[in-house]
């Protein structure tokens, strides 16, 4: 592997806020744009977000420092995120209510390389560059 090649790709899961940080330097777009448009994928368009990792929930017990976890899925053929209810809650309130973005209480959730890659094709965006394997980033 050439030493100069950057590794991101390889990355299996981003925060949120680091995606909005990333996608909106790479598109030249002010992240609150880029907030809005993944809370709208969330609430709208089945894009998955999680505040825990689904396979540990499974295998092993589960410290949930106290928040109240809720499952969400936006539409019935939609895959089920599991997320802290304040998060859903603040999602909703950009989505419905026009609230501003806000980061900090988004500051748990994460989204898996496959679950936005998904989303990204069903809603014909391009790849992104910072997440995608050189060369893939076009589509």
């Amino acid at each position: 592997m050439d030493a100069k090649q950057p590794l991101s790709h390889l990355v299996e899961s981003y925060r949120i806020a680091d995606i909005v940080t990333q996608w909106a330097r790479e598109r030249l777009e002010h992240e609150t744009i880029v907030a809005n448009a993944l809370a709208r994928g969330v609430i709208c368009d089945g894009l998955r977000i999680q505040s825990i990792d689904g396979r540990w929930a499974n295998s092993k017990p589960i410290a949930f420092r106290g928040y109240p976890f809720v499952g969400y899925a936006a539409r019935p053929d939609s895959p089920m995120s599991i997320l802290r209810a304040s998060a859903l809650n603040h999602l909703i309130g950009i989505v419905e209510r026009g609230e501003e973005p806000d980061l900090q209480k988004l500051h748990e959730e994460f989204i898996y390389r496959d679950d936005f890659r998904a989303w990204l094709l069903k809603r014909d965006l391009p790849l992104p560059g910072f997440w995608s394997a050189p060369g893939t980033a076009a589509r």
